[in-house]
């Protein structure tokens, strides 16, 4: 396995900073992207393991220079460990979302302004110049879903799109990949269609590697053929039947 206690750098300037649990088949992936003196976190993390974030942080960065934290949605695995971040973050940090997002993001106990992508006509220009592009999912999971496509380096931020459940985990995406993302997204996802409608918007962008928040990286040729079994992936079917009373 890849040497993972320190932070990984999957791109040039972009680099992992998750936390690898040999007990747990379900990982979380923040990113952390540094241009020049400026810094985007990426999917903050989740609570129990903030220490081992700061940690890498602190070995790529000084933290005063994350002026953005990216939350692609609201779930606890990405945005829990936001306030205590914010507390070593640039004192105007602003997070990053979509407003549907934003809305329920808030109850974590924030206190960084928001900066809504829908209302900046979906991109983020950084101080050098360097573009984010934000690309809506809805539904994939939730409504006010975003993935981030960087670009320079053409990585996709992908959230859960693309993510995996595996106890066999590696940093990178390995040959049995396709079959543990299919098995995260069979019973995830809304449905085939709303799936599709979004795997084929992302696919315009030319996107080299996909850095998802679960699972693996996927990198070369794994890169389309995640889109194409995602594209053609039947999903959604999780309505369960109730006993009717006797």
């Amino acid at each position: 396995m890849e040497e993972i206690t320190k932070p990984v750098e999957i791109a040039p300037g972009v680099y992992w900073i998750g936390f690898y649990d040999p007990e747990a088949g379900f990982h979380c992936n923040p990113y952390l992207l540094v241009d020049k003196d400026e810094a985007v976190l990426f999917d903050a993390g989740t609570k129990p393991h903030l220490s081992h974030i700061v940690r890498k942080i602190l070995d790529v960065i000084n933290p005063q220079k994350i002026t953005y934290i990216v939350l692609h949605h609201q779930d606890p695995d990405l945005c829990a460990a936001v306030p205590d971040l914010e507390l070593i973050c640039n004192p105007q940090v602003k997070l990053v979302c979509a407003w549907r997002a934003g809305v329920l993001i808030a109850y974590y106990g924030t206190k960084s302004e928001f900066y809504y992508v829908d209302r900046n006509n979906y991109k983020l220009t950084l101080q050098s110049g360097r573009t984010l592009r934000f690309i809506p999912t809805p539904f994939c999971h939730a409504p006010g879903s975003i993935v981030t496509f960087d670009e320079q380096t053409g990585v996709l931020f992908s959230s859960d799109l693309f993510g995996a459940f595996s106890y066999d985990w590696s940093l990178y995406a390995g040959p049995y990949y396709m079959e543990a993302m299919k098995a995260f997204h069979e019973p995830y996802m809304a449905s085939h269609e709303i799936l599709k409608r979004n795997i084929e918007r992302i696919e315009k962008y030319p996107v080299r590697m996909i850095a998802p928040q679960h699972g693996s990286i996927l990198k070369d040729d794994k890169v389309q053929e995640a889109f194409e079994v995602l594209k053609n992936l039947e999903c959604g079917d999780v309505f369960i039947p109730i006993p009717e009373e006797v």
